[in-house]
C-alpha cells in the first residue's frame, strides 16, 4: 500500500483504506475503485491524501501516528476553535469549545500512552476541507501536538501537566487566527504585526480558562536559545524545555510542508536546517533526540531514489530512521517491475532519497503508470479507517 496525493490519483486505482467526512461518515470504503468523477469530487472536498493499493506493496501497512477516532476528535476541536475565532473579533473562546479541546487533548494523551510504537510520526489530514490555509493550520497543529505530547510522555509528564502540554502544543499558533487577515497573513522580516500572534494566543488561552501551562506554549514557542527569538528574547535555560520542544517541532513541520508558499523540504533536508541551528537557536541534545525518534520517512511513504527508480518505504532501522529500507516497485520511467526488490539505504550509502511520493514528478509518474492497469471489480468493504 502507498500514500499518494489525491491530485495525482488516476481512474482504476483502488483504495487501500476507507475515507470519510470529519463527522466519521464513510465516503468510500476500502477496495473502492476510483473513477474520474470520484477523484474530482474528492479534490473538490479538499481531501489531500489517499492510501492506494499498489502491486508489490500488499504487505506494507503505513504507519499511523494516532488512532482514527482520535484524529476525528482533534479535527473537530480545532475546527470549532477556527470557526469561533474567524467569524469575528473575539477575546475568548466559549466554554463549550474549551471543554471540547480539553476532552480532545485527554484522548490524545491516552492514545499515545497506549501505543507500543515509540516512533514519532507525522499526521496527514484527510478529512473534507476545501480551504488550503485551514488545512495547513490543522495539520500543523496536529503534528506539533502529537510530537510534543509524545516527548512529554517520554520525559515522565503525567496527569494535568501532560494534558496541558498537549493542549498548548496543539494551540500554539492560535494567535494567528486573531491577526488582521487571519491565516492569510504572511510573515516578513521583523514584522511586528505577525509576531504579535504569540502574545495574542497567550491572552486568548489564558482568558478562555485554559491552564496557564497551555497558554505559555503559545507565548514562548518562538523564543530561541541565543536570545534571537520573540516576544521577549529569552536565552538558554530561561526557556522552558517544553517550549523548546514545541519550537523545534514547529520549525520542522513548517519546513517540511513549505513556509509561506515556499518549496517544501524533504524531511532529512529540514533536519539539516535544524542541525544548522543546533547549539544556537535550538538545544543540540533535543535536535539529536528528535533525529533518533522521528520517522522521517514512515512505512508506506512513496519515494524516488537518486537512481530515478520509484519505491515505497517498507521498514525502518531503529538506529538510523533517516536511512530506511525501500522496496523498489517501478522503473524511473514508471514501468511496473515484474519482481520488486528491496534496497537498504543504511548499507547502500551511494543511494539517496531524492523525492517523496507526494511531490509532483514522482507521484505523476506512478499515477500514470498505475492508471494503465484497470483494477478488477472487487466487493467493497465498509470497514472504517482513517487515512493518515
Amino acid at each position: 500500500m502507498i500514500i499518494m496525493h489525491t491530485n495525482q490519483c488516476r481512474p482504476g486505482m483502488k483504495l487501500g483504506r476507507s475515507i470519510y467526512t470529519e463527522q466519521g461518515h464513510v465516503l468510500a470504503g476500502r477496495g473502492f475503485v476510483l473513477t474520474e468523477h470520484a477523484i474530482k469530487k474528492l479534490q473538490q472536498l479538499g481531501l489531500p491524501y489517499l492510501h492506494i493499493e499498489e502491486q508489490g506493496t500488499e504487505d506494507i501497512a503505513p504507519d499511523q501516528a494516532i488512532r482514527d477516532e482520535t484524529i476525528i476528535v482533534l479535527h473537530g476541536a480545532l475546527t470549532h476553535v477556527m470557526d469561533e475565532l474567524m467569524g469575528g473579533a473575539k477575546e475568548k473562546l466559549s466554554q463549550s469549545v474549551v471543554r471540547f479541546c480539553h476532552d480532545a487533548s485527554k484522548l490524545l494523551v491516552d492514545d499515545l500512552k497506549s501505543r507500543k510504537n515509540s516512533l514519532c510520526l507525522p499526521v496527514h489530514l484527510t478529512t473534507t476541507l476545501t480551504d488550503g490555509d485551514k488545512q495547513h493550520f490543522l495539520e500543523h497543529a496536529m503534528n506539533v501536538g502529537v510530537c510534543a505530547t509524545r516527548f512529554g510522555i517520554e520525559e515522565g509528564l503525567v496527569g494535568e501537566e501532560l494534558q496541558a502540554l498537549a493542549m498548548g502544543a496543539m494551540l500554539h499558533d492560535v494567535g494567528r487566527l486573531l491577526l488582521p487577515g487571519g491565516l492569510q497573513a504572511r510573515v516578513t522580516n521583523n514584522d511586528g504585526t505577525y509576531r504579535s500572534h504569540a502574545e495574542l494566543g497567550f491572552k486568548l488561552l489564558r482568558d478562555s480558562g485554559f491552564p496557564l501551562t497551555a497558554a505559555h506554549c503559545a507565548l514562548f514557542h518562538h523564543e530561541r536559545m541565543d536570545g534571537s527569538g520573540y516576544p521577549f528574547g529569552l536565552e538558554g535555560r530561561k526557556i522552558h524545555p517544553h517550549h523548546q520542544w514545541i519550537s523545534i517541532f514547529d520549525m520542522f513541520d513548517t519546513l517540511v510542508n513549505g513556509r509561506d508558499n515556499g518549496r517544501p523540504m524533504l524531511p532529512h533536508e529540514a533536519l539539516e536546517v535544524l542541525y544548522g541551528g543546533a547549539g544556537s537557536l535550538y538545544d543540540m541534545d533535543k535536535v539529536c533526540r528528535m533525529r533518533d525518534d522521528m520517522a522521517l520517512f514512515p512505512r508506506g511513504t512513496t519515494v524516488r531514489l537518486s537512481t530515478g527508480e520509484l519505491g515505497v518505504v517498507s521498514a525502518l532501522h531503529s538506529d538510523t530512521k533517516q536511512r530506511p529500507i525501500v522496496r523498489v516497485i517501478r522503473t524511473k520511467d514508471g514501468g511496473l517491475l515484474p519482481q520488486p526488490y528491496e534496497v537498504d539505504l543504511k548499507r547502500q550509502l551511494d543511494l539517496m532519497i531524492s523525492g517523496i511520493g507526494t511531490d509532483k514528478t514522482a507521484a505523476e509518474t506512478m499515477a500514470q503508470a498505475a492508471s494503465s492497469v484497470q483494477a478488477p471489480p472487487e466487493r467493497r468493504s465498509n470497514q472504517v479507517f482513517h487515512v493518515v
